[in-house]
């Protein structure tokens, strides 16, 4: 079976995203997701650190 491309999330990624496609933010220990996890969406663009500092947020590209 040939690797997933990087645009497509997996199963942690997606589910992270899905929990957070209707909030304003949320904390990392809100996410089902751990901190590798959070780094990679970090790097694809797909979420972002709210200004606050502790929370992350949705962004456009992940809503593609």
């Amino acid at each position: 079976m040939p690797p997933r491309p990087p645009h497509i999330p997996n199963a942690t990624e997606r589910t992270a995203l899905q929990r957070m496609r209707f909030t304003r933010g949320l904390r990392p220990e809100q996410l089902p997701a751990g901190k590798i996890a959070i780094a990679g969406m970090l790097a694809k663009g797909w979420i972002e650190k709210q200004p606050d500092g502790r929370t992350y947020c949705i962004t456009q590209a992940a809503k593609r």
